[in-house]
Order: C-alpha cells, then sequence, then structure tokens
C-alpha cells in the first residue's frame, strides 16, 4: 500500500512540474509579452503552486519515511530520499532566482527534471506492496 501511495505521489509531482514547465512557461511568454506583467503572474501562479507543492513534497517524504521504517531501507528508498533532497535544493535555487526577477537558467530547470525522471526510477525500484 505504501508503495502504491509512493509512486502515486512522486507520478503527481511530477506531473505538476512537467506541466508547469512544458505548458505553463511556454504559455506566459505567449499571453504576457511584457516581462513586467510576465514575472508579476509567474510569481502569482509560482505561490500558489507552492501551495500545493510544498505539503505534496512534505507527504512524499514521510511516505518514504514510513516505507523505510516499515519494509526497511533498501538502495532505491535511499535514492527517493536523496533526490527528493536534491529536487528541493533545486526549487529552492528556482525560487531564489524568481524572487530576485530574474529567470532561473535553464540547466536549473534540465537538473530538476533529470532528477525528477530518477525519482520516478527511485519510487518504482522502491515497490515493495508494503
Amino acid at each position: 500500500m505504501l508503495s502504491a501511495l509512493n509512486i502515486l505521489l512522486v507520478g503527481v509531482w511530477v506531473g505538476m512540474y512537467l506541466f508547469t514547465t512544458y505548458v505553463v512557461s511556454p504559455a506566459f511568454k505567449e499571453f504576457y509579452p511584457d516581462p513586467a506583467e510576465r514575472q508579476s503572474r509567474r510569481r502569482a501562479v509560482g505561490r500558489y503552486y507552492a501551495r500545493l507543492n510544498g505539503p505534496l513534497s512534505g507527504v512524499i517524504l514521510l511516505v518514504v519515511a514510513a516505507q523505510g521504517f516499515v519494509s526497511g531501507w533498501t538502495w532505491a528508498l535511499g535514492a527517493e530520499l536523496a533526490l527528493l533532497l536534491l529536487i528541493g535544493a533545486l526549487v529552492a535555487g528556482h525560487v531564489r532566482q524568481g524572487q530576485r526577477g530574474v529567470l532561473p537558467p535553464a540547466w536549473l530547470t534540465h537538473i530538476t527534471l533529470a532528477a525528477s525522471v530518477l525519482l520516478c526510477g527511485a519510487a518504482l525500484g522502491a515497490w515493495g506492496g508494503a
């Protein structure tokens, strides 16, 4: 049960990130050609996104911890925990860039996306029916 919940939550998290990266961000460039207005709108959407993403990330951490305590810690759970912490740091960097009024560099988005793909693999690797 915990493994399935883990996979579901990671899938939701990654889906949200992909949707924001590949749908919302490009649409903002089209809808708001003025950079100042676009930045203001991005910040507003970012605040709403954080209201869901923050708690979701916390629940994923709790599920990973519970899965580790119930089923025993595996390399996959350890990798998932490390990736969650890495993604948290990357997202914090993304937020800091936005607060300064600067678009985050593309490499930051690419590393976060790569870590998200690895996170999916780790969640699947942690499948154990617990």
